[in-house]
């Protein structure tokens, strides 16, 4: 029962803690495999020390799950405290903060499954029970997040059946209402840590946290403490908006996606029917169509497309400048319609990265339309159509600033300069987001000496953990499993954020698959060649992803359950091993392999050479466990 309530609780709080730090770090899915793999670490390391040393107050410790659970969330908001707003924390302040906030939770919860399971023979129980509990937790999370519900009610729904335990302490009762009643009553302070900015209100939305400052009549709404739109960019909206309409005498229909102002621009023009895509309804305006612009389908075509998205510096952002995306909003127009976005990249001097993430949407751009022109004004306008651009062109209608001070300031030589671009640029692609590689170039030319140091400390880590684990057949079998279906985890999460940007309120139905799959797996009596089998489910089901272009959500969760029923079904069927130390080479195994996921193996190589590269792993586990003699299933001691 302990368990079963604490991972209910566990659940909820990953995925919790989880949006708290996209919201803290601006939405960089860069530090996902980070989050997880310091999680993982501490539960594991607890669940070692569990199994060593006993702690039978159950409801001494049901209280402290919940008191952690609460100091973590609001230590990640304060965490922004010590840095200003949209300021790039480097990655010891990283690492600081994930062992101070979500570590001390992660280890007691491993705590209580060691110490639990070790008076249970059959592993199949607690690691069942710690199933059941983590699939109800982020059942209920879900369910939540759909309602909107705050990140502190959901806490306080999730331990709930804590109190159960908790009662059979009468002593802990009083002490738990009021660590809960404290959550509640200092959930809307600790928002103000977090967000370090005036806000007169926040919601949460479906891409991330939504906070909306008004004043003196304009209006902004940051996104995960990054500027989504604002009312005071009247120089950059005349730019995107009439430089494009002008590149054609004409235009009947005009399709905006994320209206940035742009619909206000565009009622100049008679005649035209504009239509507006949002993604988050809860800002969006009235008469939006509220979809997933990459999954938006008319048989209407459009004369000209306005994509109203920033930068691309996340993965949530970067889907909308792959070439597959690219590709979709051809298909909306005919041959001499206009697609276009604007950027406000560096006016006189872009840095070795902004010019590489420039050459990278430029090429990708020429990769599926025939003509592509760039009109450096104070931003930057990217237009591409497969029929050609006019040399010549002026604003169809009259506009404040754009013909009396924005055309004039570029010269010709900065017209030929923003249309040259390095031929060796790679393409954007959801397989190997750009976004995750100028992270990665980000943190080390910014942060060199640290990014070593944090690396050398999880190395350490790593390997004294890792050593303290038994060396025989079963714990390289789950070890190995565990460092696989983290690496596979990660990659399928990155590769869900870049296709849908959805991960910030579709984390708990990603784990909800992945946890029913574990409990699933757990009511296998046999599991044959399971490293063979897990290896070439890697490589089938994450190439299927990738290869498919913007598969349906449906099969990113079935891929989920999958790789979730395998890794029970390896995880029951090793039965010469104590529950505890498995669970431990597990975690310790999935620590490694998500920390290295989302910061080395998807930003260099891509998801479809990762997948590739788990086959291998494990079939190589295979091969050493069945066929070198020290492995044998026959050298090892029989099942008592």
């Amino acid at each position: 029962m302990f368990i079963c309530a604490a991972a209910l609780l566990s659940a909820a709080v990953q995925c919790i803690f989880i949006r708290e730090y996209l919201a803290i770090f601006s939405g960089n899915e860069f530090i996902i495999g980070l989050i997880l793999s310091v999680w993982l670490m501490a539960t594991g390391l607890g669940s070692l020390i569990g199994q060593k040393i006993s702690f039978p107050n159950t409801g001494f410790l049901a209280l402290l799950l919940i008191a952690l659970a609460g100091a973590g969330t609001f230590g990640i908001r304060a965490g922004r405290l010590f840095f200003m707003p949209g300021e790039l924390i480097g990655p010891f302040s990283v690492l600081m903060l994930l062992l101070l906030t979500e570590a001390p939770f992660a280890f007691l919860n491993g705590y209580v499954f060691g110490n639990i399971s070790k008076f249970l023979r059959q592993p199949a129980n607690p690691y069942g029970f710690e199933s059941l509990g983590a699939l109800a937790g982020s059942l209920i999370t879900f369910i939540s997040v759909l309602l909107y519900g705050k990140n502190i009610i959901i806490l306080i729904c999730a331990s709930a059946p804590l109190l159960i335990i908790i009662g059979l302490k009468k002593r802990y009762v009083l002490p738990a209402l009021a660590v809960m009643m404290l959550m509640v009553a200092m959930d809307s302070r600790t928002m103000h840590w977090k967000c370090n900015f005036p806000f007169s209100h926040v919601v949460y939305g479906r891409e991330g946290e939504i906070a909306v400052i008004q004043g003196a009549g304009d209006t902004t709404i940051m996104l995960n403490g990054a500027v989504y739109k604002s009312t005071m960019e009247k120089p950059f909206l005349e730019q995107a908006v009439h430089v494009p309409m002008a590149q054609r005498q004409s235009h009947r229909s005009a399709l905006v996606i994320f209206d940035k102002g742009h619909c206000t621009e565009l009622a100049k023009y008679a005649g035209l029917s504009v239509d507006r895509i949002e993604s988050e309804p809860r800002i969006a305006s009235l008469g939006s169509i509220i979809t997933a612009p990459e999954t938006f389908r008319t048989s209407k075509r459009y004369d000209v497309i306005f994509l109203g998205a920033t930068i691309p510096q996340t993965t949530a952002g970067s889907r909308f400048y792959t070439i597959s995306f690219f590709r979709h909003m051809k298909s909306l127009m005919p041959d001499s319609g206009v697609f276009s976005f604007t950027l406000p990249f560096s006016e006189n001097y872009m840095g070795p990265s902004e010019k590489r993430l420039y050459d990278v949407l430029y090429r990708t751009l020429n990769a599926v339309f025939s003509s592509v022109l760039v009109f450096p004004g104070e931003v930057y306008t990217f237009m591409a159509s497969d029929k050609p651009f006019s040399a010549h062109w002026k604003p169809l209608v009259k506009t404040q600033y754009l013909e009396s001070m924005t055309i004039p300031s570029v010269t010709a030589r900065q017209k030929t300069e923003a249309n040259r671009v390095s031929a060796e640029s790679p393409i954007n692609t959801t397989n190997k987001p750009f976004s995750l590689l100028l992270g990665l170039r980000l943190w080390t030319e910014l942060f060199k000496s640290t990014s070593l140091l944090v690396a050398a400390i999880l190395g350490a880590l790593f390997i004294v953990l890792i050593s303290t684990l038994p060396r025989t057949r079963d714990i390289l079998s789950i070890g190995s499993t565990g460092f696989a279906a983290g690496v596979y985890s990660v990659a399928l999460l990155l590769l869900y954020q870049s296709t849908y940007g959805l991960l910030y309120s579709r984390i708990s139905v990603l784990l909800i698959m992945l946890t029913c799959g574990f409990f699933l797996g757990t009511h296998f009596k046999h599991f044959r060649q399971s490293d063979l089998v897990i290896g070439l489910y890697c490589l089938a089901s994450l190439g299927s992803l990738e290869i498919i272009p913007c598969p349906p959500a449906l099969l990113f969760f079935c891929a989920h359950l999958g790789i979730g029923v395998l890794c029970g079904a390896q995880f029951v069927s090793r039965k010469n091993t104590p529950a505890g130390v498995l669970y431990a080479a597990d975690l310790f195994g999935g620590a490694l392999g998500m920390a290295l996921c989302s910061t080395v193996f998807v930003p260099l190589f891509g998801v479809l050479i990762v997948a590739g590269g788990l086959c291998g792993l494990k079939t190589v586990v295979w091969i050493v466990t069945h066929f070198t003699p020290e492995y044998r299933p026959s050298a090892l001691p029989p099942t008592s």
